[in-house]
């Protein structure tokens, strides 16, 4: 008799038919190396048997949920479904103050930004699956044997793709207790472990991760790689070579991976997991990204033969593929076209990470209290002087003239004396709003903008994690687009979509809308340590309003 769910996993897994663990071991054999006492207290009940029919759905992107899926027979198809394109801003004339101001306006546009950004260049969306997508044509299939959803069953993150049977197909979902049995455990948070009594069971792993590693190692290593855009014009041979050398190796949460200063030692490529990019600077340290699935790390100081430039910390539990110096160095040196390749996206990258360091400040309980309080955690603030503002409210008014109605500011936040710290982004010093974005389509520019890539999928994690409210999700529709006239293809279809939208400092425009709006210079646009750091006396004054906090605290992160 199949042992009835218990009432704790009932709740996550809602459908399909309980197994048993005689019957969990027929489809997922190599959870007979997990101890038998150990498996009989923890599988039964963790996992059930879904059938799906051609056509019908798995899961969809955007749904927060905690299982994993095993196929077992049949395929599916994966890809994202939301309409791929970005809320894109253009200068035209007119507009508010009718010709005296630059409007920007929104619409949701295709392609790439900006060719010049090869920092930010990607050709792979990375997925909670074994496959990435292309960013062309964003759909692949998964087939018997694979697994999905790991992350999302770890983490809570949202789904990062729609799954759909291709045909008739039996799956295993499962809690994280059996994914935990197949393929080991993650580390505990620590504040997780001190707020329970009872001991989680751990788990090492069986002859499933194994295999995982090897079908990666054999064929996912050299398919992500050859997308790499710095790759992706080189030679099989290279690319082979650079296969035989490589390694795996993990970190986990909050473990460092490399330090700044540091020799370097070798070149990293992330198969999964996120992984902090972060400088030292007077009074604490400034993170200067956040890779993800796909990224890679560790070339600057390999191709300048210098030391480390940046320490680079594993956010969650993080896998890594790993080249020695050695071999690295052998290999630019046999294919001096990578060398070149990689030296300019290294350049940008020092350049983007000095572009953002702090003047040198004295360090004082003054400047102590302002970084505590967040102040300096921004790198381009945009001030209010009250002494100045009339409370007309033509900065709000502008804003939104300049993104469709749409205002991305506004006029309440912190205070410091006499100014007021408006609601518009700020291009933290540490932006959480990118840390759990399941297809990394968040990231940051060498200008400091805040960049949300076309395949946004609306799931709302980047809106939640900011601090400070100022990332919004706004419904967008695309237009219909008309063949061109030597075309034979069908008009496309208008479709709608929820994106996330956030100030983009007017990028295009010599002076942003809402301080080119002021009629009493009232507003301004400062880089808050060079701003803060002349006024130090009055720095401990520094004092959020109530509302301000309130909003802050509302915040979650699911």
């Amino acid at each position: 008799m199949v042992a009835p769910l218990l009432e704790s996993k009932e709740s996550k897994l809602e459908k399909g038919e309980p197994l048993s663990g005689e019957d969990l071991l027929r489809y997922l054999p190599a959870l007979s190396e997990v101890p038998k006492g150990v498996f009989t207290k923890f599988a039964e009940g963790a996992a059930v048997l879904r059938r799906f029919k051609p056509g019908e759905m798995v899961c969809r992107e955007g749904d927060f949920d905690s299982t994993a899926f095993y196929i077992v027979s049949g395929s599916v198809d994966i890809f994202i479904s939301t309409p791929l394109a970005h809320v894109a801003t253009r200068a035209e004339r007119g507009g508010f103050f009718q010709r005296s101001v630059a409007r920007m306006r929104s619409l949701l546009q295709q392609g790439e930004r900006s060719p010049e950004d090869t920092v930010g260049r990607r050709k792979l969306i990375p997925i909670d699956a074994s496959v990435d997508l292309e960013v062309g044509s964003p759909s692949a299939q998964l087939g018997a044997g694979e697994l999905f959803g790991e992350m999302c069953c770890r983490s809570f993150q949202p789904r990062s793709a729609t799954v759909r049977a291709r045909e008739e197909c039996v799956m295993v979902e499962m809690l994280r207790v059996v994914l935990d049995m197949l393929v080991g455990t993650r580390e505990i948070q620590d504040d997780i472990k001190s707020s329970t009594k009872v001991k989680a069971a751990t788990f090492k792993g069986t002859s499933f991760k194994t295999e995982l590693d090897k079908k990666y190692m054999s064929r996912a290593l050299l398919n992500q790689i050859q997308r790499i855009p710095i790759f992706e014009s080189l030679s099989q041979e290279f690319l082979q070579e650079m296969c035989s050398h490589a390694s795996l190796q993990t970190f986990h949460k909050n473990q460092v991976i490399c330090r700044e200063d540091d020799p370097a030692d070798c070149f990293y490529l992330i198969r999964q997991g996120l992984v902090k990019v972060s400088q030292a600077m007077p009074g604490g340290e400034m993170v200067r990204t956040y890779l993800s699935k796909g990224d890679y790390f560790g070339e600057i100081a390999l191709l300048k033969n210098m030391p480390r430039t940046a320490s680079c910390t594993a956010v969650d539990t993080v896998d890594l593929v790993r080249i020695a110096a050695t071999d690295f160095q052998n290999m630019v040196e046999k294919f001096p076209e990578v060398r070149s390749a990689m030296e300019e996206v290294a350049d940008q990258r020092m350049k983007s990470g000095a572009m953002r360091k702090f003047p040198n400040l004295p360090m004082s309980s003054s400047l102590s209290d302002a970084m505590d309080l967040g102040l300096l955690q921004a790198q381009n603030l945009l001030l209010i002087d009250l002494n100045k503002c009339t409370r007309c409210d033509l900065c709000v008014q502008a804003c939104g003239e300049a993104h469709d109605g749409v205002t991305r500011l506004l006029r309440d936040g912190m205070r410091y004396e006499n100014y007021l710290v408006a609601t518009a982004c700020r291009s933290c010093q540490d932006p959480l709003c990118m840390t759990q974005c399941p297809v990394g389509s968040i990231r940051r520019k060498v200008n400091l903008e805040i960049v949300i890539e076309d395949w946004c999928i609306g799931c709302t994690k980047c809106a939640e994690l900011c601090p400070y409210g100022n990332i919004n999700m706004h419904p967008v529709e695309i237009k219909e687009e008309k063949p061109s006239k030597d075309s034979a293809a069908p008009a496309k279809k208008a479709a709608s979509a929820t994106k996330a939208t956030t100030c983009d400092l007017c990028t295009d425009l010599k002076t942003p809308s809402c301080v080119y709006a002021c009629p009493h210079d009232a507003a301004m646009r400062v880089n808050p340590a060079d701003f803060f750091s002349r006024k130090m006396p009055g720095l401990r004054n520094v004092f959020f309003n109530v509302t301000s906090t309130e909003k802050v605290g509302a915040r979650t992160t699911h």
